[in-house]
């Protein structure tokens, strides 16, 4: 959901900038016409520049709207096309418009379509990177820390029990995101609702297995797993060998 949200809100900014554009109030935002000289700006036709770099931040806003909702379904190949549209988009554009600029000027338009790129696939790539590394578990001792996305320390005290369960999430049935991260490769992590576990929160990928159970007094209970079974069983021994359960 945090990440659905991250998107929704980053394609407001693009439209309300688009807005701006079309009317050419923001040309001077452009990463490349802002650095050319006054003589360079005066041989642009200022009126299609605005025109299509507003509807370039429409058409950006869209797919990265779009984005968002693909990630939180799931929707793999959906989220590979709109990042390929995301990048390849202000290329063609700036191709296209480099040609009809003075041979002075034609920069303008690479420099614009490559900075555009670049925060654009940083973003996304670092949300994706973030969201699909393992947990780092870290016990020390009187609390076990879950570090990564959507991290927190747990009390020893706050512990009812641990379990290691021979299932995966997959077969325990995850329910529904309710502010989590649901990427590639079966990543999911986050808060979950699930029919037959209650409200969880998630450390797993989903259909890897054992997973381990810990049962929280006071919050919701955690599942944890890691892709390497061993991993996770180890890191089980480990907390049934210093966590004082009830």
């Amino acid at each position: 959901m945090l990440s659905m949200i991250i998107m929704e809100v980053c394609a407001v900014l693009l439209l309300v900038l688009g807005l701006f554009l079309k009317k050419g109030k923001g040309l001077m935002l452009l990463a490349g016409y802002n650095t050319m000289s006054k003589e360079e700006r005066d041989l642009i036709d200022k009126r299609e520049l605005s025109k299509a770099a507003g509807n370039l931040m429409f058409r950006a806003a869209l797919a990265l709207a779009l984005l968002g909702l693909t990630i939180y379904f799931k929707l793999s190949w959906g989220t590979i096309i709109l990042m390929v549209i995301l990048i390849a988009d202000p290329i063609i554009l700036s191709v296209r418009m480099s040609a009809k600029m003075p041979k002075t000027t034609s920069r303008g338009g690479i420099i614009v379509a490559l900075v555009f790129t670049a925060v654009t696939f940083i973003f996304v790539g670092g949300l994706l990177f973030y969201g699909e590394k393992e947990p780092v578990v870290k016990i020390s001792d009187n609390q076990i820390r879950i570090a990564g996305m959507y991290g927190l320390s747990v009390d020893f005290s706050d512990i009812s029990s641990i379990s290691l369960i021979e299932k995966s999430v997959a077969d325990l049935g995850a329910g529904r995101r309710t502010n989590g991260y649901g990427g590639f490769s079966e990543s999911l992590k986050g808060h979950f609702d699930s029919p037959d576990l209650g409200k969880v929160l998630l450390f797993v990928k989903s259909g890897a297995s054992p997973t381990l159970w810990i049962e929280r007094e006071s919050q919701e209970d955690i599942y944890l797993n890691f892709k390497d079974g061993e991993k996770t069983k180890a890191l089980y021994q480990e907390l049934k060998g210093v966590v004082p359960v009830k």
